[in-house]
């Protein structure tokens, strides 16, 4: 099954495709920015099109971003003070071929505040053939003023099933990881080393009992100093598993229950929740530490501290 067939069955797109009047200023929220992309692309067809069919002009122009009056931003990697001006402008320019003229912003949540502020009275007040889609993945880092303008959607995350039919191949771990999130696991399936990196942080969760194996595991972690993100993504997925366990409940990883059992003896839940608090407050320092494979050691050592304290 291809992605646009999926969003098409969407609650999210059928919200807005079956409405009686699309909502001339829109925003999509999701962790997966793919997907929310994809779901705004297929939205301006719809806008456009009245329909989404694989075999129109309009779907070919605009999946392959050469239709004339579908704009995309930002130009580069936020949307800056120019690219708002910018749509300010064009936004008064008549479409091309269409009725419609579509903006399309990816990320504004990773806009600077000013470039949302020179959005604000076209989000507001658009013209009667302007659309303007924006997506974000932390809605929180949108401007109040900015959410207030627009019909806001938080689009659902997809199930294992749908992402399975997408990648159309075996890769049970990819799509776990994904979280529901269907681009996520398109670029996780492609990962050739992903079983390492996961194998990696199941032995730090569920084999670590010693400051002495620090070391073992810092050089392990040096092969994958491009991926700590991914490796704290999964060790929070396994802690989530351990925890569940505990209190009897169907666990995200079921092809490793017997291992994840086993290990869940070792934790308390008090261990276990407080060891989740340490990798929320230490994902920072993680991820934007000059040095950090020492970030990273300082945080196996802090999983130890807690185990120890809170047997």
């Amino acid at each position: 099954m291809k992605v646009f067939e999926i969003i098409k069955q969407s609650d999210d797109f059928k919200y807005f495709a079956n409405a009686k009047d699309v909502p001339h200023s829109i925003l999509l929220s999701s962790k997966d920015e793919q997907y929310a992309f994809d779901m705004a692309k297929l939205l301006a067809i719809q806008i456009l099109d009245g329909k989404v069919e694989e075999d129109s002009e309009i779907f070919k122009k605009v999946m392959a971003f050469s239709h004339p009056d579908v704009r995309y931003y930002p130009s580069k990697n936020q949307l800056l003070v120019a690219d708002s001006e910018e749509i300010v402008s064009e936004s008064f320019v008549k479409p091309v071929f269409s009725k419609s003229k579509i903006f399309i912003i990816k990320n504004i949540d990773n806009s600077m505040e000013s470039a949302q502020n020179k959005l604000l009275k076209t989000l507001e007040e658009p013209s009667k053939d302007v659309y303007l889609i924006l997506t974000s993945q932390n809605p929180a880092l949108v401007l109040p003023t900015i959410k207030s303008r627009c019909v806001k959607r938080d689009l659902a995350k997809l199930n294992d099933q749908q992402i399975e039919h997408v990648l159309n191949r075996d890769n049970p771990l990819a799509v776990k990881l994904a979280d529901g999130g269907l681009g996520k696991a398109i670029i996780l399936s492609q990962k050739p080393d992903l079983d390492e990196i996961f194998a990696l942080a199941f032995d730090i969760m569920t084999k670590m009992n010693s400051s002495k194996q620090i070391l073992t595991y810092s050089k392990r972690l040096q092969k994958f100093t491009k991926d700590f993100q991914l490796i704290v993504e999964c060790m929070e997925f396994i802690l989530e598993d351990l925890l569940k366990l505990k209190v009897s409940k169907k666990i995200r990883f079921e092809m490793f229950e017997e291992e994840l059992k086993k290990a869940s003896e070792s934790y308390s839940i008090k261990a276990l929740i407080k060891i989740n608090e340490k990798i929320n407050k230490q994902q920072k320092e993680v991820f934007y530490n000059v040095n950090q494979l020492i970030a990273m050691e300082n945080l196996l050592l802090n999983i130890l501290e807690v185990k120890y304290i809170c047997k």
